[in-house]
């Protein structure tokens, strides 16, 4: 019994550090392509910015004339809509992928998440806090009651997101994670809770107040995973997730110095031109 208890704690740690990996390098690597999507365009349109751990730093004043109404549109919805690519992009490539490594669907799933908690909770915290993409909504005309109604139809975005996921995770997790079509709670809590709070405590100092926001505004995507049934898999083979092999090992490195040189260009910052 205790043999079997010491294997099995031994399986949590090594899910929740491979996740962790994964994540870490996840958010970052979005970061890195929307904040460097906001900067391309920003430059093309004559409005010198910086990309910086903490986001992007615009060096001029937004009364300056060259924020015209289709620099302030192409500017401020770069970065959701290329989250919306990258997202839906790894979407795809996750089901049409039917053989993956621990490390490699980790680093899918994440990506996945981040890339659609940074596009609608984008608008969720804009709307609510009146920044970003709230400039846009003032150029358009569009009223209170439609930002509104715009930050509710975000947040069911989120869920649907938690749920298309979990779907995603139902596909080719192994079934000893899961109980009655379910994922498990100690399954979900090591892989996906703890490596989301831990990202966080690691990015918190760097992050500005409004990514924080979204950022945690990550649990409406991650708890509808707990309540998420299998799918039918009539015309979809993918395999279950095999044990850890020496190719996740290898992934995880190669995560941690990914993170590691992202972290090194952003502290340092990139501008353009």
């Amino acid at each position: 019994m205790n043999t079997s208890r010491f294997a099995q704690g031994i399986e949590w740690i090594k899910i929740m550090v491979v996740s962790f990996f994964s994540a870490l390098f996840a958010w970052y690597l979005i970061r890195f392509f929307s904040g460097l999507t906001t900067l391309y365009f920003s430059y093309d349109l004559n409005i010198k910015a910086k990309l910086l751990l903490s986001g992007i730093e615009f060096l001029v004043h937004p009364d300056n004339q060259v924020w015209t109404r289709d620099a302030v549109t192409t500017i401020y919805l770069s970065a959701p809509i290329m989250n919306l690519i990258l997202g839906m992009g790894f979407f795809v490539a996750y089901i049409f992928i039917p053989r993956k490594t621990q490390s490699f669907s980790f680093f899918m799933l994440w990506t996945i998440f981040f890339s659609l908690t940074l596009m609608f909770g984008t608008f969720v915290e804009n709307g609510l806090e009146r920044t970003g993409v709230y400039r846009v909504s003032q150029i358009m005309h569009i009223g209170d009651i439609a930002l509104v109604i715009s930050v509710v139809v975000a947040l069911y975005f989120l869920y649907l997101t938690g749920l298309s996921i979990g779907k995603l995770i139902m596909l080719n997790i192994n079934p000893r994670h899961v109980y009655e079509d379910h994922i498990k709670a100690s399954y979900f809590i090591f892989a996906f809770i703890i490596p989301w709070i831990l990202v966080f405590l690691l990015s918190m100092n760097e992050l500005k107040n409004n990514m924080e926001m979204i950022y945690l505004l990550g649990i409406v995507i991650l708890l509808p995973f707990l309540w998420t049934k299998g799918v039918e898999t009539k015309g979809i083979r993918l395999k279950p997730l095999p044990p850890f092999l020496w190719i996740d090992v290898v992934s995880t490195i190669l995560f941690l110095i990914g993170f590691l040189l992202l972290h090194q260009f952003l502290n340092a910052g990139i501008v353009l031109g």
